[in-house]
């Protein structure tokens, strides 16, 4: 399972990545179905099953298990899903051995190990098949240069957490980040030192905020941050603290070069009954309000929306 920040971070892999890894997957597939071709060819024919199918490490044997032995701990971090395909594989080689074991049987054992056989079989094929629309997934829902749940994703979002609100449960407060003179960052260093810092800004957010915070890529050098059951007064204290430690934070963006950046905050709540759109003005508000008092700040727009019955 990992921990909670390697949990939150898991989707951080770049869409390049993810898209890899399908491929692989939808090779290893083929590898399966010609495995799947030769095996059926053994039982049928009589043929002498080779060590590929029989031995008590055969699923280490064939090309599919010499493909997922060859993975890293990395690309196990950055996609968990692919770590639950070892078990299913496994599963299916035991089957296929017992299969096999159970030909000179009765019907009976023939049948139920067959039977056996074929729903792990089709259980691999599915956890394959549940990884890569994973993997899919994300590519669709990340931004691809920082890790960071995309604008598409922000919106329905937080529109689930609007109806959350809405029915009861405890306040939220949205924030609007913006990196302070980021665009000294690209004309001083270029814009791959850029993207570099940008990176680090949306690795720096999602490792420090609180498991189920979530960090979008608003666009440009902008974040927006959803801060779940948070009072705006517990915001405050919490993006302050977060300020400071990114002010401090060294940010890589070359082998012999790191830098240093600030950011400025704005926040808003999220109260029952009214559109996203307006709390994220207000938060943006408050942004521009933390802009004009120096930067590297946080500011609160703790103006009370007017009620639509009241207007």
């Amino acid at each position: 399972m990992g921990t909670p920040a390697q949990r939150k971070h898991s989707k951080s892999m770049d869409a390049n990545a993810a898209l890899s890894i399908v491929k692989e997957l939808d090779r290893a597939l083929a590898m399966h179905q010609y495995w799947i071709k030769d095996f059926y060819r053994f039982i049928i024919c009589g043929e002498s099953a080779p060590p590929v199918c029989v031995n008590q490490d055969a699923h280490l044997l064939c090309d599919f298990g010499r493909w997922y032995a060859s993975l890293d701990e990395e690309t196990f971090r950055l996609a968990p899903d692919v770590e639950k395909i070892g078990e299913p594989h496994k599963a299916m080689h035991d089957s296929a051995r017992r299969l096999i074991e159970s030909l000179p049987l009765g019907n009976e054992a023939r049948k139920t190990s067959y039977l056996n056989f074929v729903d792990d079989s089709l259980n691999f094929k599915q956890a394959i098949h549940h990884c890569q629309s994973e993997l899919l997934q994300r590519v669709c829902t990340v931004d691809h240069l920082t890790g960071a749940w995309n604008r598409h994703t922000m919106e329905s979002r937080l529109r689930e957490e609007a109806e959350r609100v809405s029915r009861g449960s405890p306040p939220c407060v949205i924030c609007m980040m913006d990196i302070d003179h980021f665009k000294t960052v690209n004309d001083q260093y270029g814009h791959p030192a850029g993207d570099l810092a940008l990176s680090a800004v949306a690795r720096f957010l999602m490792e420090r905020l609180r498991i189920y915070d979530i960090t979008f890529r608003y666009g440009g050098e902008e974040f927006l941050v959803c801060l779940p059951d948070t009072t705006l007064a517990a915001a405050e204290v919490l993006l302050n603290r977060l300020r400071v430690d990114l002010s401090v934070h060294p940010i890589r963006i070359g082998e012999d070069k790191t830098i240093t950046i600030s950011a400025s905050f704005g926040i808003a709540a999220l109260n029952a009954g009214e559109l996203v759109a307006d709390v994220v003005e207000r938060a943006d508000h408050a942004l521009l309000c933390a802009k004009s008092r120096g930067r590297n700040c946080v500011c609160v727009w703790d103006i009370e929306p007017v009620s639509r019955q009241n207007c």
